[in-house]
């Protein structure tokens, strides 16, 4: 952890050499344990949340949430989705609207009408980029593993 150097390399051009005085190297072993003990208080929080839950890895992370329509369920997953960006502010952490993606299910119902039609996108106010947007996905992957 000490003592490290980095360079940084765009295209054709490297800078000089340069000391990282702060954070876990690439691939650290020790990301996963700091990562998990840093957030902790982030996911004892989400365990208040009804019907809707908040799973991490390191720095990956999803939000699932149940309700009866469409626009609620989406509505929902908007609602948490802001608290996680209210306590990622408050930490000193952000997250990246560009890998930010909503993806919704639901049950077949012979009425349709009941449960509403697929969300196309929810903005959202993020306290560090402002008015965003999350884009709404068919397909997405998340830890490795493809959903579609």
């Amino acid at each position: 952890m000490r003592n490290r150097k980095a360079v940084l390399k765009i295209g054709d051009y490297m800078s000089e050499t340069f000391n990282i005085t702060y954070g876990t190297p690439q691939g650290s072993p020790l990301s996963p344990i700091l990562s998990a003990i840093y957030t902790a208080n982030l996911l004892n929080a989400s365990k208040q949340w009804e019907h809707s839950d908040l799973t991490m890895y390191i720095d990956d992370g999803a939000i699932y949430a149940t309700s009866r329509t469409m626009n609620a369920v989406a509505t929902k997953a908007r609602d948490r989705f802001h608290k996680v960006l209210t306590w990622l502010y408050r930490n000193g952490l952000d997250a990246d609207p560009a890998k930010t993606e909503l993806m919704t299910f639901k049950k077949w119902t012979a009425n349709h009408d009941l449960i509403g039609d697929t969300t196309l996108g929810l903005r959202y106010i993020d306290l560090v980029h402002g008015l965003s947007n999350i884009t709404t996905t068919n397909s997405l992957q998340y830890l490795g593993i493809y959903l579609d």
